[in-house]
């Protein structure tokens, strides 16, 4: 398993266990539902997303009976441990005001082995300094009543899920693309600006980050909705989200179909970005601009 910033949510771990248990039986989230009292499509669909969790371990157990693993002593203990596991030990809770499906997003990402990114507007999360993030979320104000603490949890929470892109053991991959329009857009001012260019020089030189530039003018069909594709490792399901660029998640999916799709872009823009050994120089010059 990969290593985590923290307690890995809970939740989001027993949801990605019991969807794939769902499916290995070969039963939708509305059949699933109906073979435990009181369970309904809707609890059981933020479940399965780790945005909420079963109201006794009983209803757990029912279900796992209905998957047909209910004789499996040790799966059943281990999920029953993640379901006992006090919401006090999910490493998100610290970030009181952080919207659900950031929370969630960046619990299903703490588990992730490598991380594909793409943004065409903004520089995105992982790559962010303080100072940017703060301007960011300042600028842009994701919700409609856009407080002082809301901002300062969301940048918290983002320089949070940078450490395991930056650790010296088993770092985690990262790959991203950004649109030369992220790079150039100004975001508070030409000071932060400077500190971003220098940031991201110098994540070029870690050997597991990758970062391209993807030029305005480059021949390609491009998406303009920021997506991440998140390879969470062993049986777990590969995962995409596509974002609004204002802080929320807009959907989630693991469909193979979904996933195929996505990766089939971001591969398609791998190619035609500059390639990565460019990307200092392109940066550079980018900062000289802004003395």
């Amino acid at each position: 398993m990969a290593k985590q910033i923290g307690t890995t949510a809970p939740r989001v771990d027993l949801g990605i266990q019991m969807r794939e248990l769902r499916k290995t039986a070969g039963l939708t989230i509305e059949e699933a539902a109906k073979t435990v009292s009181g369970l309904t499509y809707d609890k059981l669909r933020r479940i399965e997303l780790g945005q909420s969790t079963f109201r006794m371990v009983g209803d757990l157990r029912k279900l796992l009976i209905a998957y047909g693993v209910g004789d499996d002593v040790d799966l059943v203990q281990s999920l029953e441990e993640l379901y006992k596991t006090p919401a006090s030990q999910d490493w998100t809770t610290q970030f009181g005001t952080v919207l659900t499906s950031t929370k969630t997003f960046a619990g299903i990402e703490s588990v992730a082995h490598a991380v594909s990114i793409y943004h065409p507007n903004v520089i995105p999360g992982p790559l962010q300094t303080q100072e940017y993030a703060h301007a960011h979320f300042t600028q842009v104000q994701p919700i409609e009543e856009t407080t002082s603490e809301f901002i300062n949890s969301n940048v918290a929470l983002r320089m949070k899920r940078r450490e395991p892109f930056l650790r010296d053991e088993e770092p985690r991959k990262l790959w991203a693309i950004l649109g030369e329009s992220a790079l150039r857009h100004p975001i508070g001012g030409a000071s932060v600006m400077r500190g971003q260019y220098d940031e991201i020089l110098r994540l070029t030189a870690l050997p597991n980050i990758t970062i391209q530039v993807l030029l305005t003018d480059a021949p390609v069909k491009r998406l303009w909705s920021n997506f991440t594709i998140l390879d969470l490792g062993g049986d777990r399901p590969t995962t995409v989200q596509v974002d609004s660029g204002l802080g929320s998640a807009v959907s989630m999916s693991d469909r193979p179909a979904t996933v195929g799709r996505f990766t089939r872009w971001f591969n398609t823009m791998t190619a035609s970005a500059q390639p990565p050994e460019e990307t200092p120089a392109f940066v550079e010059t980018l900062k000289r601009e802004k003395t």
